[in-house]
């Protein structure tokens, strides 16, 4: 199908592995299919990852594990870059739905830091961008340290 985004052409090398975020150090960054790359690094109570390439049935298992085990790795929660990836369909937005979940259950979260515009197009249509928000409340107390709760 000449039309399908996803289409390479045979003289155009499988794209490289993304640079790596200033951190406290990678955790790995590998190519998981042709054309996709993921690298996860540590940054302090977070991990930050930069997928890369093209999100779909193909490689969901192994996208899936790879940012679960940044999840775990992590002890609040992942930051995800998905600025370089061209394409995503239902599957990939399954999967960072499901990561979310897993998340929420273990008392983490999972903040997109920056998306393409054809992720962008997809959580708009979907209305699922504000799931992947940074918490208005880091603390959980109205961003009062040591509280109950929000304040009255």
């Amino acid at each position: 199908m000449a039309d399908d985004p996803r289409t390479r052409s045979s003289d155009v090398p499988p794209a490289a592995p993304p640079a790596t975020v200033n951190g406290s150090g990678p955790l790995g960054g590998r190519r998981l299919a042709d054309d996709l790359w993921v690298v996860a690094e540590a940054a302090q109570d977070r991990v930050r990852v930069r997928v890369s390439g093209q999100i779909d049935l193909d490689v969901a298992a192994p996208l899936d594990e790879a940012l679960e085990q940044a999840l775990r790795a992590s002890r609040t929660g992942i930051d995800i870059d998905l600025s370089a990836v061209t394409f995503c369909n239902s599957t990939g937005l399954n999967s960072l739905l499901q990561l979310r979940m897993t998340a929420l259950r273990t008392g983490r979260d999972v903040v997109l830091t920056e998306v393409s515009a054809q992720v962008g197009r997809l959580l708009g249509i979907t209305d699922t961008r504000g799931l992947f928000a940074p918490s208005p409340d880091p603390e959980g107390a109205g961003g009062q340290p040591g509280t109950d709760g929000p304040p009255p």
